[in-house]
């Protein structure tokens, strides 16, 4: 029994061995963020796992901060549009997708909105993965722009994605409202002239 081979088919499979795993990192969607994710963490941009669904407006700072402790929250206190104090945290991914920062809005101690903030050639990704895990969303109409988002609605919070990719990073934003934040909204727009 021969167990000869062609020295080309050697050079051949040693070349397709060496170079499938890098046409995969470049070439490729998911092997494109599996690399963006490895060189944020390299970097020392650190990674937020949070189900943002499961938030809700009974979460206070301290409890938040007990949840995530390796989350660098910087906060401020001020009027904002969702209560009166804000804490921001510079990330790197959430939930294995490249981000830049979560935002926590807070009325008094009480969780009132969130926003994150992701790198807009993501947003398909993270798009499919809200739809596989909260189901698909609905169009949320809103009187204040052309856009309607995506729209994830449960009891306690409303869910918001824009339905297009961004035209900027600044604008890739995903954003929870708590229920008590959306009637508080509601309220403040019908007051307005």
């Amino acid at each position: 029994m021969n167990l000869h081979l062609n020295p080309l088919y050697k050079k051949s499979l040693i070349l397709a061995i060496v170079l499938s795993p890098i046409i995969w990192l470049v070439f490729t969607a998911d092997g494109q963020r599996r690399t963006d994710l490895a060189l944020l963490y390299l970097f020392g941009k650190g990674e937020l796992v949070l189900a943002i669904e499961q938030l809700h407006s009974e979460i206070t700072e301290p409890r938040f901060r007990e949840l995530y402790p390796d989350l660098a929250l910087v906060c401020d206190t001020g009027t904002n549009p969702f209560g009166d104090r804000l804490c921001t945290a510079e990330i790197g991914a959430f939930n294995a997708i490249p981000a830049r920062a979560f935002t926590l809005f807070l009325r008094g101690d009480r969780l009132s909105a969130a926003k994150l903030t992701y790198r807009r050639a993501y947003h398909e990704t993270l798009l499919q993965q809200l739809t596989r895990r909260l189901g698909h969303p609905q169009r949320q109409s809103r009187p204040d722009t052309a856009t309607e988002p995506l729209a994830w609605k449960s009891d306690d919070s409303l869910l918001l994605l824009p339905s297009e990719v961004p035209e900027s990073d600044r604008d890739a934003t995903l954003i929870w409202l708590s229920a008590t934040a959306v009637r508080q909204r509601l309220r403040t727009h019908d007051t307005e002239p």
